[in-house]
């Protein structure tokens, strides 16, 4: 019993830990700007810019930059986070350093009605214009695991609804086969019965001597020996051969 209510107690501690865990403020990695005129005026254009985005999202004008290759990818990833921003009160945590590849980095915190997040601008130091922005929610620890927890819930859910679809499948395979096998011997049953009976194989025709010529010939036989008469009238007679005279 004090192992379940330790078991709780230590759940209970991280509930309270993640409801209470602060969004993480993003921090660039960089080599700082030494000027401060222009950090200032690098961090002032990332404010105009994220103001002009959230005025043409929240003015329903996106469609009108969908073929840019930069404002497009940047309005959609801003417009994605809109509902959880809810409306812009200021800035925050706005900062700009070099990147490695001697880009300006920009990071103009939004303060959100909702949630804070943090946009992130890439600025060519020679061309002046962006190349890549996007716009990253601010979220709590417990919002973290929450949205973790639900995601694999629903990636169970999704194994196991595709384990049973598959299941149902080779059932239905099994069943098919049986059915064909059935369907088989069923036609080869009928065929069967449908075929003509074998015709009897021909008799062998005996050839049956008659008892009579039998009995004939043998009294003939015995007659030509004794030199009688037959009973039909002939006279039987013996053959001798004749003596030579010479």
């Amino acid at each position: 019993m004090k192992k379940l209510a330790s078991v709780f107690a230590v759940i209970t501690c991280v509930f309270a830990l993640t409801a209470c865990g602060s969004a993480k403020v993003n921090t660039l990695s960089g080599t700082p700007l030494t000027d401060a005129a222009t950090e200032q005026s690098i961090i002032s254009y990332g404010e105009q810019l994220v103001g002009s985005m959230d005025s043409i999202v929240r003015g329903g004008t996106i469609e009108e930059y969908s073929d840019d290759a930069v404002f497009g990818p940047a309005l959609d990833s801003y417009e994605n986070s809109l509902e959880d921003i809810g409306e812009v009160q200021g800035f925050n945590n706005e900062q700009a350093v070099l990147d490695s590849d001697g880009n300006y980095l920009i990071n103009i915190g939004v303060d959100g009605s909702n949630h804070d997040a943090d946009v992130v601008i890439t600025v060519g130091v020679k061309t002046g214009t962006p190349s890549n922005v996007a716009t990253n929610v601010r979220y709590t620890l417990g919002e973290l695991m929450e949205q973790a927890g639900l995601n694999t819930i629903l990636g169970m859910g999704t194994t196991f609804v595709i384990l049973i679809l598959l299941s149902l499948i080779i059932s239905a395979f099994a069943l098919i086969g049986k059915s064909q096998a059935n369907k088989k011997k069923k036609a080869a049953a009928i065929q069967a019965a449908e075929a003509p009976a074998a015709a009897p194989a021909a008799e062998v025709a005996e050839e049956v001597t008659d008892d009579n010529e039998l009995i004939a010939v043998i009294a003939a036989a015995v007659a030509a020996s004794e030199g009688q008469t037959t009973t039909d009238g002939f006279v039987v007679r013996s053959i001798r051969k004749a003596r030579s005279r010479f």
